[in-house]
């Protein structure tokens, strides 16, 4: 984590400013799911390297850990990837390490903060860097299945890198961490481990998952100086501090 976060003050520093992401949805079309319009966004292609070739000695690491990955697919940990491959609700998946069932019900603030970010981190996060090196995935190299055969269509023409899925559950443990802070470690924890099941289920690099992550950090960096998010921020925590006040966070 130390070198991650060296990584993101080096590429923050030296990436130009009023960089903007190619077209698509924004806030403007999409405020559910975005904060930013595509000319307030980060750029990934301008903060993140070139993924490794696949003649290249990085390459080899990417292999190795996608092998470990066919290995962890049994088993509890391999179980959790497979849960992390089919869940479309973020927020549902951190609920147990939050301390509160995340819903429309118990933390609507909260909620909705999330879900507004679906499309920020998923997608706007990662877009340009993806359209720009369409890098192939694991199991589509390989002709191999994942532990989620479910999504291998749907995701065979989509570039491998960054991977928007590690991107955003990492940037929603970072938030979800600044919202409670006594739990933070085991938030990050979890965090970090939606990006690995990535890599366990096939449908990423590692190296994938490792830019995802500091796209995830640089995108959620930008967003504190966005006001809609803000503003959203601040309803989520005083509702956190009034569930805490309620005896209602475990």
């Amino acid at each position: 984590m130390k070198k991650l976060a060296f990584l993101l003050v080096a590429t923050l520093l030296s990436c130009e400013a009023g960089a903007a992401v190619p077209p698509g949805d924004d806030a403007g079309s999409r405020p559910d799911r975005y904060y930013s319009t595509n000319a307030e966004a980060l750029d990934s292609l301008a903060i993140l390297p070139p993924p490794p070739a696949f003649d290249s000695i990085e390459f080899l690491i990417d292999r190795a850990k996608y092998e470990e990955g066919l290995l962890e697919r049994k088993g509890e940990r391999g179980a959790l990837a497979v849960l992390d491959a089919k869940s479309g609700n973020v927020a549902e998946s951190f609920s147990k390490v939050f301390g509160i069932e995340i819903n429309e019900t118990n933390t609507p603030e909260i909620y909705k903060l999330i879900g507004n970010l679906r499309g920020e981190l998923g997608d706007m996060a990662t877009r340009s860097a993806k359209k720009k090196y369409f890098r192939t995935r694991p199991y589509v190299l390989y002709d191999a299945k994942t532990c989620y055969p479910e999504d291998e269509e749907r995701l065979r023409n989509n570039g491998s890198y960054p991977s928007g899925h590690s991107a955003r559950g990492w940037a929603v443990a970072l938030i979800l961490a600044e919202i409670n802070p006594a739990q933070k470690e085991a938030i990050l924890q979890r965090g970090f481990d939606m990006g690995q099941s990535r890599v366990i289920c096939g449908y990423h690099w590692q190296s994938d998952v490792d830019a995802g992550r500091l796209a995830g950090s640089a995108a959620v960096a930008a967003l504190h100086s966005n006001p809609a998010f803000i503003r959203q921020l601040d309803k989520a925590k005083k509702e956190f501090a009034s569930l805490v006040k309620e005896g209602k966070i475990k």
